[in-house]
């Protein structure tokens, strides 16, 4: 056998590795790999900064990150096989010389040390920082638009976690392997949750038997928003994916602030992929029960916010009414352009009544949800 026909059958074999997904795991396709594919020289640096404002304390991480180690990311022969093929955890990874992400992970806990925090205190600090990198508007509304088959693979296939923090921005799958990655460093139990009805994934964190969310043996963890905890299940902004944070304080109503967001709720999860072992995250029974209360009194809240825009509904169509009456009275006035007048502003002022009650009602109701808000914060 010639030297160049051995040449080519390895060139051959290393090619069906590279797309049938098994590079890595064939010694000699590591040997091929590393001839033909070397492990980059560190250039053209950037510092990222992540902030978390933890409990009134803000609190910075800086890591420096290389353009040449991203780009030797954005073109690892592993990554479309495993897009194709659905394989979400092949995707919480880092080569084996790269120690970005245990640097960040060793940060996380060196500044929860610093400030007197528990494991579980650490992993909440550790996802602020994570919940602080931005959402990728731009890559969620290829994914989730009518036309994202028209878009070439590189730009909406996920990120490896040393992507999404070079290119500081994430969507869902994104920062959700990247918090696998972190969460998995600080000695935490994690999965890889999935809701294809929804085109969503977010970051599963083990918990005690019988405070999972949907029944499994994870608390969900939100990473798109900002604020969330083990366990907080989020809404979606429609049409853009942004998780929305229903443990935050609400604003009150008056009638100039009536307009809201769509949010669409979750789904059951597809499937429920597991990422590492280790330590349950035990804050979440502390908080169960103040959480729980805050779920009952949302859907009171919607609906007392839905019966008022009703009624700002009928109060405008009276309204228009109403203008109509006063310029017949004004072109033609009488008495019986005047009486039909009075009837309208009757209608309207009884309307206009009816529909600031329904405000005070929401209002109250508000007081109340805000006062429980207040409490989980303090978690």
């Amino acid at each position: 056998m010639t030297t160049l026909t051995v040449i080519a059958l390895f060139g051959s074999y290393f090619v069906y590795l590279t797309y049938s997904g098994q590079i890595d795991k064939n010694p000699l396709s590591n040997a091929i790999l590393a001839v033909s594919r070397p492990y980059p020289g560190l250039s053209n640096p950037k510092t990222v900064t992540m902030n978390c404002d933890y409990h009134g304390k803000k609190l910075t991480l800086s890591e420096t990150l290389y353009g040449s180690l991203d780009n030797y990311y954005k073109n690892d022969p592993d990554k479309k096989s495993a897009y194709l093929k659905n394989q979400e955890s092949n995707f919480v990874f880092s080569y084996s010389q790269d120690t970005t992400v245990k640097d960040v992970s060793s940060k996380i806990a060196a500044i929860g040390v610093e400030n007197g925090l528990d494991k579980d205190q650490t992993l909440d600090l550790g996802a602020c920082f994570l919940q602080s990198i931005p959402y990728d508007n731009d890559k969620a509304q290829k994914i989730l638009g009518p036309d994202f088959s028209k878009f070439p693979i590189s730009e909406v296939i996920p990120r490896y976690p040393y992507e999404t923090l070079y290119d500081f921005t994430g969507i869902c799958t994104d920062k959700t392997f990247l918090g696998a990655a972190v969460l998995s460093d600080l000695g935490y139990k994690t999965s890889i949750m999935t809701f294809d009805a929804d085109k969503h994934m977010s970051l599963g964190v083990g918990v005690a038997d019988g405070y999972g969310s949907y029944g499994t043996k994870y608390g969900i963890m939100e990473l798109t928003g900002t604020g969330f905890l083990v366990g907080d299940i989020p809404e979606l902004s429609s049409g853009v994916g942004l998780a929305i944070n229903n443990f935050q304080t609400i604003p009150k109503l008056n009638s100039d602030n009536t307009s809201q967001t769509v949010q669409v709720k979750l789904s059951d999860p597809s499937n429920v992929i597991s990422v590492s072992d280790g330590l349950s995250y035990g804050r979440i029974v502390q908080r169960t029960a103040v959480r729980t209360k805050l779920e009952e009194l949302k859907p009171q809240l919607d609906l007392l916010k839905s019966a008022y825009q009703s009624a700002q509904d009928v109060l405008a169509q009276i309204e228009t009414k109403l203008k109509a009456a006063e310029n017949t009275y004004s072109v033609s006035p009488g008495s019986a352009s005047y009486n039909a007048y009075l009837q309208v502003y009757n209608n309207y002022q009884t309307n206009y009544n009816t529909a600031q009650a329904k405000i005070n009602s929401y209002n109250q109701m508000v007081n109340l949800y805000n006062s429980y808000v207040e409490q989980y914060k303090q978690f």
